[in-house]
């Protein structure tokens, strides 16, 4: 039976803003999947890893894990990660799951096919489960990490509206899994604080309900300082020194803490600055939860600032490594992440603009996107990033 819950309890503003606060509190991601699993008539609910090199998941980590799970048995859940992981249908075909994208069981597998199986007559039937509706919110080489929905056949396949608000949710989930890996090491997600901030390799700024600085790490002061692009004055506010990057700025933070106090629908954005003499500063706006924050519960919004000519990138074998990638194309990958163009990359290796484009599209199938700007969030939050130590030049 499924559990229900007031109209204030539910609906996407709520869900979302619960997506976040789970980014920053790994054991909120159960409140978020029972909050999922009513949104969308779903008797269970799961974010689990997919790898598609052995067909095996992860299903349970340590606190600071993304996997969890709602309305499903441990033995089922047991014997999903043993043994039934690689009878699943839905999974089979590696080739039709691309990150961002959703999967619908239905479209995917034939429903008439389906009580054929070992997958539903084993562990699907029962459950008295049937059909699916999953977005797949990050995809690394054949790895994926997977948000999924499962529900009874009386309550009938995942309709087109479900699907339209899954994709609603889909970016909010990017974000969200972004900040958790940029954030938490290890285990140390559950005793987030203000210190953390100090010991990333980034500019850090938190945000409050009136797009006010509550706090700003060293790193962000510094960064602000050396370029000149970005102010941060006595009343609290930061700000871009242009004026049309300011109006940016500005509406990503307004736009940014509305939604961390459940007021907005915004995934959060991606600024570059530029300045006369040639400096420039990525900064990423995001949302966070006004009232679990371990930042302090004033906060709904954060700002990530980075420079696109800082060394402090994963170097060429460690690309090579995590994504299989070519001499070539991982060079291009490190290029691209520190800001460089495609013709800008062209111009400086020597190549014409023909042979980056070929590099890029062989270098973003190995990596699991298609976009250039997917193609560097991915490295730029992926395991590749996060095993380099940016103080030591160490792989840790």
């Amino acid at each position: 039976m499924l559990t229900t819950y007031s109209c204030d309890d539910i609906g996407m503003p709520g869900l979302i803003r619960c997506v976040y606060d789970a980014a920053l509190d790994a054991s909120r991601w159960q409140e978020f999947l029972i909050r999922f699993a009513a949104e969308f008539s779903s008797q269970a609910t799961m974010i689990f890893g997919q790898d598609f090199s052995d067909r095996s998941v992860e299903v349970t980590g340590a606190s600071a894990s993304l996997a969890a799970h709602h309305g499903i048995g441990e033995d089922f859940m047991q014997s999903f990660s043993t043994h039934y992981c690689r009878t699943n249908v839905w999974t089979e075909d590696e080739r039709l799951h691309h990150e961002g994208q959703l999967v619908n069981g239905s479209k995917f597998y034939p429903d008439a096919r389906l009580p054929r199986t070992e997958w539903h007559t084993d562990w699907l039937r029962p459950q008295d489960l049937f059909y699916t509706l999953a977005a797949v919110v990050e995809k690394r080489a054949q790895r994926s990490f997977n948000v999924t929905a499962v529900r009874s056949k009386r309550c009938g396949p995942y309709t087109e509206a479900e699907e339209t608000r899954l994709r609603m949710l889909v970016p909010h989930l990017q974000t969200a899994f972004a900040l958790h890996r940029r954030l938490h090491r290890a285990e140390a997600l559950a005793h987030a604080s203000v210190a953390v901030l100090e010991n990333l390799p980034m500019g850090a700024v938190l945000i409050d309900g009136q797009a006010r600085v509550l706090h700003a790490n060293s790193q962000a002061h510094a960064l602000a300082r050396a370029t000149g692009l970005l102010r941060f004055d006595a009343q609290g506010t930061l700000s871009a020194s242009a004026a049309s990057d300011d109006a940016l700025l500005q509406r990503a933070l307004r736009l940014a803490v509305a939604t961390g106090r459940g007021t907005a629908l915004d995934a959060g954005r991606a600024l570059r600055l530029r300045g006369n003499l040639g400096a420039q500063l990525q900064v990423m706006v995001a949302p966070l939860p006004r009232w679990s924050s371990p930042f302090g519960e004033q906060a709904a919004g954060a700002a990530f600032i980075s420079d696109p000519a800082s060394p402090a990138k994963a170097p060429v074998d460690v690309l090579r490594t995590f994504y299989s990638l070519s001499a070539a194309e991982a060079q291009l990958a490190q290029a691209l992440t520190n800001g460089l163009s495609l013709k800008e990359y062209a111009d400086l290796r020597g190549i014409s603009i023909h042979t980056a484009r070929s590099q890029f599209k062989t270098a973003a199938t190995k990596v699991g996107t298609g976009r250039q700007a997917d193609f560097v969030r991915t490295i730029l939050t992926g395991p590749a990033m996060l095993r380099w130590d940016a103080g030591q030049g160490d792989l840790i």
